[in-house]
């Protein structure tokens, strides 16, 4: 199963959305939620954004003051927060605090090394997508021997 990633943005800041998605995604190992690009015409989008925050493992929140502005994107965050999503901010203008829920965590400023931040969190994301699938390996390895062991191990009392 792969790493699936849902960004939060701005349709005003799309050229980073677009690039975000071609640095982050890897068919079957990593898979981008960016609703301009994943909600296929006739499917109700609102449905599609909540199922899509639900079932993300990382939401990358793109903020800037047309993300702030935004109707969506501070639902998107209310969404993620009571779901207990994993929230990194990645501020990209200065001067625009990250809202409420999420002032304490800490958050990419990308308008201080916009480069370097971006490194940063693709780096983050592909690290995390090892973690899970070994997380994952793990988990199917520990059923198998436990399977084995109640398999074979059932008759020993006899």
């Amino acid at each position: 199963m792969a790493y699936n990633v849902f960004i939060s943005y701005s349709t005003k800041n799309l050229h980073i959305v677009d690039w975000a998605r071609s640095t982050l995604a890897q068919p079957g190992i990593t898979e981008v939620f960016a609703a301009e690009y994943s909600v296929l015409p006739s499917q109700v989008l609102n449905a599609e954004i909540i199922r899509a925050i639900r079932a993300c493992d990382l939401f990358v929140l793109l903020w800037s003051h047309d993300a702030k502005s935004s109707d969506y994107v501070p639902q998107e965050i209310g969404i993620a927060v009571g779901c207990n999503k994993v929230i990194l901010p990645v501020v990209m203008e200065d001067n625009v605090p990250v809202p409420g829920f999420i002032t304490d965590l800490k958050y990419l400023a990308a308008h201080k090394n916009w480069e370097g931040s971006f490194q940063w969190l693709a780096q983050f994301v592909r690290d995390n997508s090892q973690k899970q699938k070994n997380a994952k390996a793990l988990g199917a390895l520990v059923a198998t021997i436990l399977g084995g062991i109640w398999l074979f191990g059932g008759d020993s009392g006899e």
